[in-house]
């Protein structure tokens, strides 16, 4: 197989995911989507600014020129209408005219939720209430509000919390979502925060890939949404001559939201330069999230989540499954000697040519491993390959420690994340060509051929660790 062309495999290079190969995109047959997709009103705010249509105009605009049947207002188009009966019912028959679903209006203009007077705090729950009504009325199933106000941490916190509760009760079926939208609510951990204060089912995040400072991983800040996401934002603003958007990895954003276990709408909110450039954008944004979810599709799940079918345990560790999570503990009988097969979890099917996605999390001082390419009749590390899991964050690459292929090639960084915390990767093997991803960032790429086709497998090391994992996937190539 050509380099070329194995690079357009590797999640690495997906930032190009326009080159992947025709074949490569077509599936057999169209399963049920794994997320769907919406259109911000954002995305054409130059052309809403200058005219060239309005907001009665939005559902046919993007049905009619983006192919998109669900769409996603901001307020600021149509701010004196929230109590416009007439206004919102031609609103809402137009949407049924086209075939459009009007999912999320994001709502701008009705002030400080986390104003520092109460009295203006209440003024901006009032007219929140307003917007709820008339979202409950055209059919929304979400609005977006702000966590703005003065930027006291805990005096902000206080006073979000407070009209937050107010608002999802008002909303009762309608979700109710915050944004990180600058200031403190551009801090993951601070809204997060806000949402387990809050503490109400229909209350929680709309993760936006942008709108995060520079000292903040946007790819760290999402995964820390993700638990609360009720709503997501595919924000693009920069693009190649060719299309490709290059602000953002997407493909790695959306695997994020998947592991996140997120199958609502992705609303596409792309900016552009000019007015005319606003249609391209938008078509460029949701091309790239339809092609991300016909490789999501090609990825199938080989843990239901549920208990261990399709797996088998070889040795005497032990496997369970509990919340949706493999769980592994007691591994004392694992062996460093070659020739016998040791304790792990097997797969019941062996795997050639292929893309393995998967998340764990280890113990303080834990030890594990995955296998692939592995026989079961001797120790499947060495008639095999192990992807070495460990309890070492930060320290040196070596190969035998975490990240590695094990006693075989070291990581070029160790970028394994502390005891607890869940980890996600990626192994693709094509033929002897071998590529490991570590949270989302290529860390090996080499050729092996010791072992071309075999099992997946799942290890606990000893009797002190204990290792966890979720969200297994195959994709074969």
């Amino acid at each position: 197989m050509k380099r070329r062309d194995f690079l357009k495999i590797s999640l690495g290079s997906a930032l190009g995911i326009t080159l992947t190969p025709p074949r490569l995109l077509l599936a057999a047959t169209e399963p049920p989507p794994l997320f769907d997709i919406s259109l911000a009103e954002w995305s054409l705010v130059k052309s809403l600014r200058a005219g060239t249509f309005t907001n009665l105009d939005f559902p046919r605009v993007a049905r009619r020129e983006f192919d998109i049947d669900c769409v996603e207002f901001v307020d600021q188009f149509f701010a004196d209408k929230a109590n416009d009966k007439a206004y919102l019912t031609d609103l809402k028959q137009r949407g049924a005219d086209e075939g459009v679903k009007l999912g999320l209006i994001m709502i701008d203009t009705t002030g400080d939720l986390g104003a520092a007077a109460k009295p203006a705090r209440d003024r901006a729950v009032l007219s929140t209430f307003a917007w709820i009504d008339a979202a409950r009325f055209l059919g929304c199933h979400t609005i977006r509000i702000n966590a703005r106000g003065p930027q006291n941490r805990e005096q902000l916190l206080d006073h979000i919390v407070e009209s937050g509760q107010r608002l999802a009760d008002h909303a009762g079926d309608l979700k109710v979502v915050i944004e990180n939208h600058g200031g403190l609510s551009s801090d993951p951990d601070w809204l997060v925060s806000v949402f387990q204060a809050v503490g109400r089912p229909n209350f929680g995040a709309l993760p936006d890939f942008g709108n995060f400072p520079g000292e903040i991983n946007r790819y760290d800040a999402v995964e820390k949404l993700m638990p609360h996401a009720k709503a997501v934002s595919a924000k693009a603003t920069r693009f190649s001559p060719e299309g490709r958007i290059v602000d953002t990895d997407f493909p790695r954003m959306m695997r994020i939201v998947r592991d996140g276990g997120y199958h609502g709408h992705v609303g596409v909110e792309s900016s552009a330069d000019s007015q005319e450039e606003e249609s391209s954008a938008i078509r460029h944004t949701r091309d790239a999230l339809k092609a991300i979810r016909q490789q999501q599709a090609r990825c199938h799940p080989i843990f239901n989540g549920k208990d261990l079918a399709g797996w088998t345990s070889i040795g005497n560790a032990s496997w369970s499954v509990q919340n949706g999570v493999i769980v592994g503990k007691d591994g004392s009988g694992w062996s460093h000697n070659p020739d016998v097969a040791g304790t792990w979890l097997s797969s019941e099917t062996q795997y050639a040519d292929f893309r393995f996605e998967f998340q764990y999390a280890i113990n303080k001082g834990g030890n594990g491993g995955v296998f692939f390419r592995s026989s079961r009749d001797k120790n499947p590390a060495f008639n095999g390959y192990e992807f070495q899991i460990y309890d070492a964050p930060g320290t040196a690459p070596t190969k035998n420690g975490p990240g590695s292929i094990y006693d075989k090639v070291a990581p070029s960084r160790n970028l394994t994340r502390g005891a607890g915390e869940w980890n996600s990767v990626t192994l693709i093997a094509k033929g002897p060509e071998i590529v490991v991803e570590i949270n989302g960032e290529e860390v090996i790429r080499t050729e092996l051929d010791q072992s071309l086709k075999g099992y997946l497998g799942l290890q606990v090391h000893d009797e002190k660790s204990e290792v966890r994992f979720r969200n297994l996937r195959v994709e074969e190539l």
